[in-house]
């Protein structure tokens, strides 16, 4: 167990096991209930610092892997509990994004290359899949995927140009 800190001044007593991703809060994002994001099952917001949070679970969690949302800002996944790389929709083709990658019902988009998704996912023992290929036929199943709705994405806000 981790043992971290709620605004409230109550603890957190959380099993790591159960972690699927890390990141700092953001204001555009979230509301005033933190320093830290976290999502296990539930959302949770601490006080501790995500380098820190990310550092204390790792320590339970070799499999948590560091990543990199659009902007710039660190995020950290379970790869174990990852299924990737998985091929960009037209819509997320935009400058600081490289690939992404499904974890907890959702699809992640970060700057990491296809390559470097896939070699962390199967260095944890993540579903691994191949290397996206470009062309018009994958990019029209993500379109038409994200039309009917069938993935939400962590943190879209993040994702897609302002």
């Amino acid at each position: 167990m981790t043992r971290l800190a709620r605004k409230s001044g109550t603890t957190l007593d959380l099993d790591a096991s159960q972690v699927l991703r890390i990141r700092k809060t953001d204001p555009r994002l979230d509301e005033d209930l933190g320093n830290t994001l976290i999502n296990a099952g539930q959302t949770f917001f601490v006080q501790e610092d995500a380098t820190a949070v990310a550092a204390a679970v790792k320590a339970e969690l070799p499999s948590l892997c560091r990543f990199t949302h659009r902007l710039g800002a660190p995020v950290w996944i379970n790869a174990q509990a990852a299924k990737g790389p998985m091929p960009l929709a037209p819509n997320h083709h935009v400058p600081g994004l490289g690939s992404a990658l499904d974890i907890g019902g959702k699809r992640q988009y970060v700057r990491e290359s296809p390559e470097e998704v896939r070699s962390a996912i199967a260095a944890a023992g993540g579903d691994v899949q191949p290397i996206p290929e470009e062309g018009l036929w994958v990019q029209g199943r993500e379109t038409l995927r994200e039309i009917l709705g069938s993935l939400e994405a962590w943190d879209e806000e993040l994702s897609t140009l302002e």
